[in-house]
């Protein structure tokens, strides 16, 4: 067994103690004490020369520290929605750039959050903070401040489908994460910092949050440019200590509506890594390799969510007239706000009609052991949790509404497909 396949079984059968007899074997609990991404903002901050004050711990040093030395520049790829295992069948079938990287350096699994969903994961990427430390935990949360039940993907009350009302509200991004983020660190530090994300996201809200600190920040149109954008940067900064990031969010699209299974998923990787062979890695001057350390990762996978395996709301009414309000968080990791007098109601109707599509957990169980992090809930983060947790088996998932099912990857909960995410490192002076 290799070291990547031994970090993958250690992943799979660790338990949280306190959950250990209510979910099932197949489901991957988050590993926040060191192999989880929540640990590798410390150990970007550790390669740099940094530390991260309050951050969960860097990644076990067998896992980088053969790699880091001499690296002054750290360049970190997100690649959103591209799970471990995905990754690993689509590499053992084509020939690609990422496989001759991991050839080069290492490739082995991490965990992602809980919930493994894009706003908690992010966060946590650029924070180092578990999803309870920064307080992001979810698309879909109830916010007691603005009294409303809110999708945080289009910061509107979630049954709108307006975008940026929340802002209209004098919602405040900066005073919704508050937790120093990884970018002002490094930059206080003496970092360079540069973010290339979407052109289109610049000045978002959600750029607000996950790249508070960032000293430029830098628009890209597509992949093609992206990359040459990167290669701008490293050439800009040759001679001086470097943290650059790369976020690219087509593969969760073309995942969620295709599924992550199918073909255009596999393509839109392998033109991806095209084109980072091609504009980047071929056309890098040797000096700005010198000292290059590149990761690659993934904020969480994705599994496939067939539309006849939705289980619909509406159509159990009696489990409906539990809750106060519909269901927030994910629909593979939903947060239920039950009634008063009802939680044994709820809990019976899931054991007695759901049983095989759902595992129902109370929230402060899942708390007391640690799934969202260590430590204690504020007040704020208490509320937007719920009463008990609604945790989706296999490719099912829980809408709200009776809809047509349009998206066919989902992600948000604890099956391997959607808990383990790549870490790929590898020095680019020694391709």
């Amino acid at each position: 067994m290799d070291y990547a396949q031994e970090i993958e079984e250690r992943l799979r059968e660790r338990r949280l103690p306190g959950l250990d007899e209510l979910l099932p074997e197949e489901f991957v609990m988050p590993h926040y004490g060191g192999y989880s991404i929540a640990n590798l903002p410390a150990t970007i901050a550790r390669v740099l020369g940094a530390e991260l004050a309050g951050a969960a711990p860097p990644l076990p040093e067998q896992l980088w520290a053969d790699l880091a030395p001499g690296a002054r520049r750290v360049v970190m790829v997100v690649l959103d929605a591209v799970g471990y295992l995905h990754l690993q069948r689509i590499l053992a079938k084509e020939d690609s750039v990422l496989r001759r990287l991991a050839q080069a350096g290492r490739l082995v699994p991490l965990t992602s959050v809980f919930p493994s969903t894009t706003v908690a994961a992010l966060t946590t990427l650029w924070t180092g903070r578990t999803p309870l430390g920064h307080s992001f935990v979810g698309t879909r949360l109830l916010l007691r401040e603005q009294g409303v039940l809110a999708n945080m993907l289009r910061l509107a009350p979630a049954a709108s489908r307006q975008r940026g009302v929340l802002l209209d509200w004098g919602w405040k991004p900066e005073e919704f994460v508050t937790v120093p983020s990884l970018g002002q660190q490094l930059t206080e530090d003496g970092v360079k910092t540069v973010a290339h994300t979407r052109r289109s996201f610049i000045g978002g809200a959600l750029t607000r949050v996950f790249l508070r600190g960032m000293e430029d920040v830098r628009g890209y149109v597509g992949f093609s440019d992206m990359w040459i954008n990167l290669r701008h940067t490293l050439c800009e900064h040759s001679s001086e200590r470097l943290f650059a990031s790369i976020y690219w969010g087509g593969l969760d699209t073309t995942g969620h509506t295709y599924g992550p299974d199918e073909e255009p998923f596999r393509a839109a990787l392998r033109h991806l890594a095209r084109s980072l062979e091609e504009d980047l890695l071929d056309r890098l001057p040797a000096a700005a390799r010198e000292g290059t350390l590149l990761i690659v990762t993934a904020d969480h996978g994705q599994t496939a969510t067939p539309p006849e395996r939705v289980v619909h709301l509406p159509d159990h009414p009696a489990l409906r007239e539990t809750l106060l309000l519909p269901p927030a968080g994910e629909p593979r990791a939903a947060y239920l706000y039950v009634r008063p007098g009802q939680a044994e109601t709820a809990q019976a109707y899931v054991a007695e009609h759901l049983a095989d599509r759902f595992v129902l957990v109370e929230t402060e169980r899942a708390l007391a052991a640690g799934l969202f992090g260590p430590g204690e809930a504020t007040p704020e983060v208490r509320a937007r949790l719920g009463n008990l947790l609604l945790l989706a088996r296999d490719d099912v998932r829980l809408e709200a509404k009776e809809k047509k099912a349009t998206i066919l990857g989902h992600h948000g909960g604890l099956t391997a497909e959607e808990m383990l995410v790549p870490l790929l490192v590898a020095r680019l002076d020694k391709l």
